[in-house]
């Protein structure tokens, strides 16, 4: 019998418990099918369990649990639990006497009855709370034990932790398609031993390592064997004793390590979420679910985002931990290791670089032993591939230096499962574009202080929406499956690492672009810069505005990249909210200003459109030396140019051949921009070619001034 609670634990649990679930659109994420039966399956027959899933499944659109369900005549319980519920701390059950066994076997003989059946199985996971506690620590609401204890135990942990209720629901399972592999006897014993093993193994990998003292932390990285070894040679090359080094390299551990504590984290959560709903009007997460899987798989993750604005590092941790996943310790420029920033980053889980390690190789041993420890320990790490922000809006050239020690520490543990998670990072508004436009014109950089933060904080103020879209994951092993397919039989030489380091890095910032959104500023922005006057009619602005949504819906089924679905009208809207072009007089423009500021916007997105670009500036080559529009002259001329604009823009495919060619002007066509016929093209739209072409620099302008 299910458990519903007393008067009482009903009672309480609307009051008090607050349950948050993920992924947020469940349904659309999960691709679960609303339409066929849906059973959950939990680990623990409990009734503060149970209420938040059913509160929770209201607010994702799904069935209630509570409700059985019919399927052709039988009335089938819409949960499965491992655990019933006890007095006090329940032992888990011999498999042959589960309960669950029972159901297992229900379940897979109606399937066998019944062809057309197709019953969806829903892992649903708890968490009450979710510290992972401290290193040599044991704690009575240790997350690893939540799913076998009593009810008075489960009371306590609900008192302490029920304002940080979060309920996953995890991937399907298709009943139909377990049933129709052989030895179904034996399908339903394994499907309740692996269930049984389910919920212990996914709390462990999505809960994350226990955090470490820091100070046991500096003093464990000080004691490893090859720091030890550089602490000696460094005495006996300078005047130092071991000693004295020894305390000038903790004094670089105090600089550069993490002090991550749970408890500020979520106060900092607390005070961010207020923030965020003020200056912000919303944040849209696009892809979470594949990192979610690879957590969940138990694998380490190395987070790599583009980085535009200092609100990247808030931003991402705070939507790391809403969207359930561990966070990760951020790697951060020592130059904003200052007051009140710095103890807040730290808490949060910043550890802080210099810019440079050059000048000081001893430093760069420190950090790197640190580094790796981190790394080696399994704790969820990001740092920025790009080094710094952007301040054109481009994704810059990426430094490899943490990616190389990032490799160089998995090779002495191949065994782990590594996977590297490229994200996007767009904003309507970045509230450091104006310093950017004055440091591309010759301003110097300012150094980030206490005074620069008030100065920010005055100008806090409807910023839009933020975007984050996480890309393609990387997974290094694979990945060195595939391109050194000896490397586990041997050591990767440094040649080797150096060229893999640079090819994964490249990956990288192609994955980040692939995974763009375009949301409305930039569009318009990009738009209103094609066009050479910078100002357009409005009818005409609002059918370029269409044509470009066109292009972006023409993308593969695979694609990543998210783009705003809504009318031109509402886009264009969207656009102007942000005061940085106008309408006058049913005339869309900007001025010179505001023209350098768009630019930056533009760049986010435009090598979205650097292939028709690309191509329509080949065809206007072609016409103006009255040559044929024919796909190989096309191809041809493309792909003189292309290495250059695939290296500056980061483009996924390595080289413009014909395939890529015919992509791109079948596309043209489809848009009618081009027609075809007989193996030859025409132009038919003129303004809309002229405008594609106004995305890029024209890259035969030399060719064009001989002519």
């Amino acid at each position: 019998m299910l458990a519903k609670g007393s008067l009482f634990s009903r009672f309480i649990n609307r009051i008090w418990v607050t349950s948050n679930h993920v992924p947020l659109q469940a349904v659309n994420e999960l691709k679960i099918d609303c339409e066929r039966p849906i059973i959950y399956v939990v680990e623990q027959n409990n009734a503060s369990d149970l209420l938040g899933l059913q509160a929770s499944c209201k607010q994702a659109g799904l069935p209630d649990p509570y409700l059985p369900i019919n399927v052709h005549g039988q009335s089938v319980s819409a949960l499965i639990f491992i655990h019933n519920w006890s007095f006090f701390a329940s032992k888990a059950p011999q498999l042959q006497d589960a309960p669950y066994l029972e159901q297992y076997q229900q379940l897979l003989d109606l399937h066998k009855t019944h062809e057309n059946l197709d019953i969806q199985l829903i892992p649903v996971t708890f968490y009450w709370g979710r510290n992972p506690g401290r290193e040599g620590k044991k704690s009575w609401c240790d997350l690893r034990e939540q799913g076998r204890v009593g009810i008075f135990h489960k009371s306590l942990i609900v008192l302490k932790h029920g304002k940080d209720h979060l309920v996953r629901f995890n991937q399907p399972i298709s009943i139909k398609q377990l049933s129709q592999r052989d030895e179904q006897q034996q399908l339903a014993y394994k499907l309740a031993k692996v269930a049984m093993r389910y919920f212990d193994f996914q709390k462990r990998s999505s809960i994350g390592p226990k955090l470490p003292n820091r100070k046991e932390m500096i003093e464990s990285v000080l004691s490893q064997p090859a720091l030890q070894k550089i602490i000696r040679e460094t005495a006996q090359s300078g005047q130092l004793s071991e000693s004295e080094v020894e305390m000038q390299c903790r004094g670089y551990l105090k600089e550069i390590s993490a002090d991550f504590s749970y408890t500020f984290l979520r106060v900092f959560r607390f005070l961010l979420k207020g923030i965020w709903n003020y200056i912000y009007r919303g944040i849209e997460v696009h892809h979470a679910q594949a990192v979610r899987q690879a957590c969940q798989s138990g694998a380490e993750i190395i987070y790599m985002p583009c980085h535009r604005s200092h609100m990247d590092y808030l931003l991402l941790s705070y939507l790391l931990f809403e969207q359930g996943l561990v966070p990760p310790h951020v790697a951060a420029g020592v130059n904003l290791n200052f007051f009140p920033a710095g103890p807040i980053f730290r808490r949060s889980g910043a550890f802080f670089l210099r810019r440079t390690f050059k000048d000081c190789p001893l430093y760069a041993e420190v950090f790197n032993a640190y580094f790796a420890m981190l790394f080696k320990q399994g704790y969820p790490i990001e740092f920025f591939t790009e080094g710094g922000r952007s301040r054109s809006g481009l994704l810059l050239q990426p430094k490899t230096g943490l990616l190389a020690t990032s490799l160089k520490t998995y090779l002495k543990q191949p065994e782990r499962n590594v996977i590297i998670v490229p994200i996007y990072i767009g904003y309507d508004h970045i509230m450091e574009v104006n310093t950017y436009v004055k440091e591309q014109a010759g301003q110097k950089k300012e150094s980030e202080s206490i005074w620069q933060v008030l100065g920010i904080v005055k100008k806090l103020g409807n910023f839009g929406r933020a975007f984050v879209n996480f890309g393609e994951p990387i997974n290094v092993k694979q990945h060195f499956d595939q391109t050194l397919p000896d490397w586990r039989n041997g050591s990767v030489s440094d040649a080797q690492l150096k060229d893999q380091v640079a090819t994964i890095a490249q990956k990288v910032m192609v994955n980040i672009n692939e995974a763009t959104a375009v949301n409305a500023l930039p569009l318009c922005g990009a738009i209103l810069l094609a066009n050479p006057t910078q100002q357009v009619d409005k009818t005409l602005f609002l059918q370029q505005l269409s044509w470009h949504q066109q292009w972006l819906a023409l993308a593969d089924e695979q694609s990543l990249v998210t783009y705003e679905k809504n009318t031109p009208e509402k886009v264009l809207q969207q656009g102007l909210e942000q005061n940085k072009f106008q309408v006058v007089d049913k005339l869309v423009s900007c001025s010179d200003n505001q023209a350098l500021v768009l630019n930056y916007y533009r760049n986010n997105i435009v090598h979205l459109f650097v292939l028709p670009s690309l191509v329509c500036h080949t065809i206007s080559l072609l016409l103006t030396e009255n040559n044929e529009l024919k796909n190989e002259n096309i191809t041809r001329l493309s792909a003189e140019h292309y290495p250059f604009l695939q290296q500056k823009y980061f483009l996924n495919n390595h080289k413009m051949d014909s395939d890529l060619a015919t992509s791109t002007i079948n596309k043209l066509v489809q848009l009618k921009v081009l027609s075809a016929q007989e193996g030859k093209y025409t132009v038919l739209d003129e303004v809309q070619l002229r405008l594609l072409k106004g995305h890029i620099d024209n890259p035969f302008d030399k060719k064009m001034a001989e002519i």
